[in-house]
């Protein structure tokens, strides 16, 4: 192949870059849909949650099957939920990537998403299986004011919502998208911070923080925007997720042309 004497190589140059960087956003383009999927599921959790927005002063010593420590419908229906839901989510967005694939001819390494995703769901239900020193009366727990640790860790990892994040993280790497993997990052810090504490509590190191680095560090409970119940908390995990679904569906015009 020859190049006419008359060719600009800058011009050239830039219809490289332009090229490229088409190819790009079409290969990325698709991704509004798993991440809206991701957040339809965190929403739609909501449901499991006997008071999810109204205040209520309950003391939770089963285990959080409903994703966050609190008094849920039913124990099965949470089960059912997280370990039904979630491998019907990833075969969507499977089959999504699919589509994507012989319609677009751009394909995704989505099948490391979909690993994470159930691989932390599995590692969870072996977790399950493991005895949570957590005390069974509910005025033991009142006085249980600062666990140790690695209960603290544990209590932090019980929970199916941790799964959702990490596999967030994972298909931000896929996606090549660095607004992903910080929207991964701000579900599973929430979780586990609301998992470790209790919904809304605060550790006492953070209230001496948050007072400026003076008096007592005896812990607190955050209630501003109702982080202290489930819905508030769970809206604020999807929000990120729900914004870059938007965004890119609406930029990309759908993603499969």
């Amino acid at each position: 192949m020859t190049t006419p004497a008359t060719a600009d190589p800058g011009a050239m140059l830039d219809e490289v870059r332009r090229l490229r960087e088409q190819a790009r956003r079409r290969a990325r383009a698709g991704a509004w849909f798993p991440v809206a999927a991701l957040a339809a599921l965190l929403l739609a959790s909501i449901a499991l949650y006997q008071a999810p927005f109204a205040q209520a002063d309950l003391i939770i010593t089963g285990p959080p099957w409903a994703g966050l420590p609190d008094m849920q419908r039913s124990t099965l229906a949470s089960y059912l939920f997280w370990f039904i839901g979630t491998p019907l989510t990833i075969a969507l967005i499977g089959a999504w990537y699919r589509l994507r694939a012989r319609r677009v001819g751009v394909r995704v390494p989505w099948r490391w998403f979909a690993i994470t995703a159930l691989g932390a769901l599995l590692a969870l239900a072996v977790l399950a299986a493991m005895p949570v020193d957590r005390p069974a009366d509910a005025d033991l727990v009142k006085m249980y004011v600062e666990p140790p640790l690695f209960d603290q860790v544990r209590w932090g990892l019980y929970t199916p919502l941790l799964p959702i994040a990490l596999a967030t993280i994972v298909l931000g790497w896929a996606e090549r998208s660095r607004a992903l993997i910080l929207s991964g990052l701000w579900v599973g810090l929430i979780t586990f911070w609301q998992c470790s504490q209790g919904m809304g509590s605060l550790p006492g190191w953070a209230t001496w923080i948050l007072n400026g680095f003076e008096g007592p560090a005896l812990g607190g409970q955050w209630t501003l925007f109702g982080l202290n119940r489930p819905g508030p908390t769970l809206i604020l995990m999807a929000l990120p997720l729900l914004v870059f679904a938007a965004v890119r569906a609406v930029r990309t015009g759908g993603g499969l042309r």
